[in-house]
């Protein structure tokens, strides 16, 4: 069994979308899409019903770690293969003919927490974060060939199984897989999706053009780096984002804000100069136009 593709109560996201890290009480948590019903190219199709049905087990049972090197490590003689376990699932859930799971990274110190405290960097310290996509592993239990309706080629209709792992991979064999983002749907939808469309339509992106036109090429990195705030913290746009977020859900930014007042509330809140203000405001509605692009594509 490999890997598939992104959505259900949790929502994938792409490192474009990267978002500060979900954690419950320093618990490290991941949001995989595990599966989806698209042919892979091994030419099979995972039934989410199949792994629906071995979601007990492998909450039970199963566990996350690298390239499936706990599964077949002891085969490729690996030494301690079983360190490159990182993780174990905590909540798995079907819908729409994907399966997502929530999964929670170990922490720790020394040779057994190497691994985890490695893969929890590369997807939370980095900029961009590295990519990794999920690959389902376990034991086909019962599978059926058929011919695929829209390429008439031949394929494998996996219909019962034995799950026991997900492993992470920087080659998915699903190309509709996405990768594991460290925010849940709930977080992005709140972040992406607050107010109305008067809020977050074309109106805006219209205004921001027309009244802060920035040239984003032409800001240099360290205008993105380049803080003096008021907010009480060095301010990254991570934050900014998440906090106007959360600042326009509460309504804090006033009635249907338009450029100047999106501007003017980033540099009173967190200090941030005109242009630096812009040139967030500008991200934000990128990361905005893409989140709504891709949650429309999906009804």
């Amino acid at each position: 069994m490999q890997d598939h593709g992104a959505d259900s109560g949790f929502l994938s996201v792409t490192d474009m979308l990267k978002s500060t890290p979900v954690m419950e009480g320093g618990i490290r948590y991941v949001y995989i899409e595990a599966s989806n019903e698209h042919l892979d190219y091994q030419n099979e199709v995972i039934l989410a019903e199949a792994l629906g049905n071995s979601a007990d087990y492998y909450l039970k049972f199963g566990n996350l770690d690298i390239d499936h090197f706990t599964q077949i490590g002891a085969k490729l003689g690996i030494p301690n293969y079983s360190y490159y376990e990182i993780g174990r699932p905590e909540e798995v859930k079907v819908k729409d003919g994907k399966t997502f799971v929530k999964g929670r990274i170990f922490t720790g110190e020394g040779p057994a927490a190497e691994q985890a405290n490695a893969f929890w960097a590369s997807i939370t310290t980095l900029n961009p974060p590295q990519r990794w996509y999920p690959s389902v592993g376990g034991v086909v239990e019962e599978r059926e060939e058929g011919i695929d309706p829209s390429t008439k080629a031949k394929r494998v209709i996996v219909r019962k199984v034995r799950w026991t792992n997900i492993g992470f991979s920087k080659t998915p064999v699903n190309l509709n897989v996405p990768c594991v983002a460290t925010v849940p749907f709930g977080v992005l939808a709140k972040s992406l999706m607050a107010g109305s469309a008067k809020h977050f339509g074309i109106d805006l992106t219209k205004a921001l053009e027309a009244g802060y036109g920035t040239d984003s090429a032409s800001l240099s990195g360290g205008a993105a780096l380049r803080k003096q705030s008021l907010y009480g913290k060095t301010i990254n746009y991570w934050d900014f984002r998440e906090g106007l977020a959360k600042n326009l859900r509460d309504n804090k930014v006033g009635p249907n804000p338009g450029a100047e007042d999106l501007c003017g509330h980033a540099m009173a809140t967190y200090g941030l100069s005109k242009a630096d203000a812009a040139e967030y405001i500008e991200r934000f509605m990128g990361d905005l136009k893409t989140g709504m692009k891709s949650t429309r594509s999906k009804k």
